[in-house]
């Protein structure tokens, strides 16, 4: 069975990714300067549980949302990217120049939430509209087409 890679995000945001024509570099979780930026995807053919956003009440506590309720709030969408140019976690802790510790912790609370690091990867590129094979959203219990390219 060929390996699938996609890149998991809320629904809310699907429009604005594909009118973008690419999925950016996550900057947010750059350590310091010498540190790559990645667009991460996942070969998880599910949901990359690492992809499930947290909300903050009002006293500014986080809390991370399980699968039903991140489907409830922001929905669940994805893209299915080809396999060019993507590293495997492994390769890109060193080519990104992660930060060592930082990627441990990375490792330590994805493994936490669910995540598997053998199924994350990810570009030190945006990742184009070129690199696309479809849009999924999740729709009573499974991925329905969103849009094709």
């Amino acid at each position: 069975m060929t390996k699938k890679y996609f890149h998991y995000t809320p629904e809310v945001r699907i429009d604005e990714i594909i009118q973008s024509g690419k999925i950016n570099l996550a900057t947010a979780s750059v350590y310091n300067k010498k540190e790559k930026a990645c667009a991460w995807v996942s070969s998880n053919p599910i949901w990359e549980k690492t992809a499930t956003k947290m909300v903050f009440d009002e006293f500014g506590n986080t809390t991370k949302l399980t699968f039903d309720e991140q489907l409830e709030m922001f929905g669940c969408a994805r893209i299915e990217v080809k396999e060019i140019g993507l590293y495997s976690w492994n390769k890109l802790v060193h080519i990104a120049k992660m930060n060592p510790t930082f990627a441990e912790q990375m490792v330590r609370v994805g493994v936490e939430q669910g995540g598997k690091p053998s199924e994350w990867f990810g570009s030190l590129y945006p990742i184009t509209k070129d690199k696309w094979i479809k849009a999924e959203i999740y729709k009573n219990g499974e991925w329905v087409e969103y849009k094709v390219f």
